[in-house]
């Protein structure tokens, strides 16, 4: 999937790169394997630096749930693959994330969260989906008095982006694949609250406790009292389902079992479990409001937006072409000061093929992007649009607002307004769609007019 006329695969491995990271182990569904493959060896084979290793879902280790093999989340994923994973870092958290602030435009098409950070030490110490909570929320004690500097917020949202310390792999492998679905539904909220809660650490098997302890600075005493607390007997074996959340009656209970266990309450001589769930917290910056009957020259907010929406997909896509717009004014202005350059890596360069190829008489924005390969007809307009490679654009067309993929056909005369049009697409003659998004192979008849449809090859408006 492309942004800005660069597919997105080749976004995140760039942003992994300008992080100093080399090596790195990307999972694909099987069907997607031979096509990723011949991208990246066309990409980056050339760079003897970077070592990228593709795998595909089925050549990790043997899941004891493969009845269970079609609900394959990103933690069964990681747990099957741990043994490619070889790398050890020592930082000061067995997780970091990443919460951001969105812009208005794709607010609501996101999952609303309530998130609980310690302003003081930027630790991540809740989660939870809005939907799931009730109209009173209660707060535990515990947590109060250890983190007074406690902040909740529905404002953040979750970037999907954690860093975890390799040992969390161990953690990861002691549990049911039926238990491990999402990272971030069901292992980063039992992972953060871990951190703090009074008794669900110890409560996890030994060899749960052993992976923390190795991956975190602690002493040899404070290890051993710990792992002695979360000894073979405890009420909890190494298969018990991950926990959603523990209620008041719950850990009550749990507390009475330790003590008719053990004949007296094990929480006397627990100590805390050493490790901490950190969190980056990215809030776009507010705005200068220009003076009086003066123009703003400041850039425009640098936000975080995840494409994995309609309205998120959109907004990227938009934000390149203000870019260009922007970039265009400033080269003109001969002034690129307080400009952004497009946030992508992988520069997107305007054609320069040969004149046949885009006609002289058509009129190409400077907030568009046209890709190598394509043809422009004769008095074919292009205002706003992100055109991909190897696209014919008809005579007397006209494109407003419009993301093409690759190997697009709009006939003659056509018109198209906030449209996304996927690879193999054909327009017919006359036609004229507005506000729609049309899947591979969708074609559209001559002198269709459509609005506000979503449609497939096969699909008929």
């Amino acid at each position: 999937m492309p942004v800005g006329n660069v597919p997105i695969v080749n976004i995140v491995l760039d942003w992994v790169f300008d992080a100093g990271l080399t090596d790195v182990l990307i999972l694909v569904p099987p069907e997607s394997e031979a096509a990723i493959s011949e991208h990246l060896q066309l990409e980056y084979s050339s760079n003897n630096k970077l070592h990228i290793t593709l795998k595909n879902y089925t050549d990790g280790e043997d899941d004891e749930d493969e009845e269970d093999n079609e609900k394959i989340g990103t933690a069964r994923l990681l747990k099957q693959f741990r043994s490619y994973i070889k790398h050890r870092a020592r930082p000061d958290a067995v997780l970091t994330s990443v919460f951001y602030e969105p812009t208005e435009s794709v607010k609501d098409s996101e999952e609303k969260l309530l998130v609980a950070t310690d302003k003081e030490t930027d630790e991540l110490l809740l989660i939870e989906p809005l939907e799931t909570l009730e109209e009173d929320f209660s707060v535990r004690m515990s947590l109060l008095e250890s983190h007074p500097s406690l902040s909740l917020s529905t404002r953040l949202l979750d970037a999907h982006v954690y860093v975890f310390r390799r040992t969390v792999l161990d953690l990861l492998a002691t549990r049911r694949g039926r238990d491990l679905s999402s990272v971030r539904e069901q292992f980063v909220p039992w992972l953060v609250k871990g951190a703090w809660q009074e008794g669900l650490g110890h409560r996890w098997a030994p060899s749960e406790c052993r992976a923390l302890l190795r991956s975190t600075a602690t002493s040899y005493k404070q290890a051993r009292a710990i792992e002695e607390l979360s000894a073979p007997s405890s009420v909890l074996s190494d298969h018990t389902p991950l926990p959603s959340g523990i209620t008041d009656g719950e850990e009550l209970a749990d507390f009475k079992a330790n003590v008719t266990r053990g004949g007296k309450s094990a929480r006397r001589r627990r100590e805390p479990i050493p490790f901490t769930c950190r969190v980056i917290i990215h809030r776009p910056e507010v705005p200068e409001v220009p003076e009086k009957g003066k123009k703003s020259t400041a850039p425009e907010p640098e936000y975080i937006i995840r494409a994995n929406s309609l309205p998120g997909y959109w907004e990227v896509n938009r934000r390149v072409v203000r870019n260009l717009a922007a970039q265009h004014a400033a080269a003109q202005a001969g002034n690129s000061k307080g400009v952004h350059s497009t946030p992508l890596s992988h520069q997107p360069q305007q054609p320069s093929g040969p004149a046949d190829e885009i006609s002289a008489s058509a009129q190409i924005s400077p907030d568009s992007l046209v890709g190598e390969g394509s043809r422009v007809g004769d008095r074919a307009s292009i205002k706003k649009c992100i055109v991909g490679r190897h696209c014919n654009i008809g005579r007397g067309a006209k494109l407003t607002n419009c993301v093409l993929w690759d190997w697009v056909t709009v006939e003659e005369n056509a018109r198209l307004e906030n449209v996304i049009l996927c690879p193999h697409v054909r327009i017919g003659e006359k036609a004229n769609i507005k506000d729609c998004e049309f899947g591979p192979g969708f074609e559209a008849k001559p002198g269709d007019t459509i609005k506000g449809e979503r449609l497939i090859a096969g699909q008929e408006a």
